[in-house]
């Protein structure tokens, strides 16, 4: 084959659309967390939704990741929490947090790993009565953070992660 066939081959390859899975791919983000090593795979339309905050400076929890949604520029609450207790699975169970809104994702070396998602909408989203949510100037903020807790978080906690541990 001659160097101009193999450009012309490399370029008509190059042109081809993505497959099914390729195209998923590139549908999702990949977190990786630089203090625990854990991963999560993230929808991609959360990038412009979120800012995500880290801290080791919490009262029971060793360390967070907070994944704050953000529409219009303007942060409004977490969407989703991921939370590195430092503990046993007794510790765990006896302390009460197994029958919590708090969700186990896994155990290794003395640390628990767990999320946590918003109970309520934030309260910038209330009308000026107090009394409900202003659907008319926050409905598609108020849309979107619904689809993030009650849809996405659970589909990303099934892609949580812990980096392997190297065979000494």
């Amino acid at each position: 084959m001659t160097l101009n066939r193999r450009i012309q081959a490399r370029k008509t390859a190059a042109k081809k659309p993505p497959s099914g899975a390729a195209r998923k791919r590139t549908n999702v983000l990949l977190y990786r967390d630089p203090r625990y090593g854990f991963t999560l795979k993230l929808p991609r339309w959360w990038k412009c939704y979120t800012s995500i905050k880290r801290s080791s400076r919490l009262k029971d929890i060793e360390y967070g990741v907070f994944f704050r949604f953000k529409y219009k520029g303007k942060i409004y609450d977490d969407a989703l929490n991921l939370l590195v207790y430092k503990m046993t699975l007794k510790q765990w169970h006896d302390e009460g947090y197994a029958e919590s809104p708090i969700i186990f994702l896994a155990y290794r070396q003395g640390r628990i790993f767990a999320y946590t998602v918003p109970e309520e909408l934030p309260d910038k989203f209330l009308n000026p009565s107090k009394d409900d949510y202003d659907y008319r100037k926050y409905g598609r903020p108020i849309r979107l953070l619904k689809r993030m807790v009650n849809e996405d978080v659970p589909k990303i906690a099934g892609t949580f992660r812990l980096k392997r541990r190297s065979s000494r």
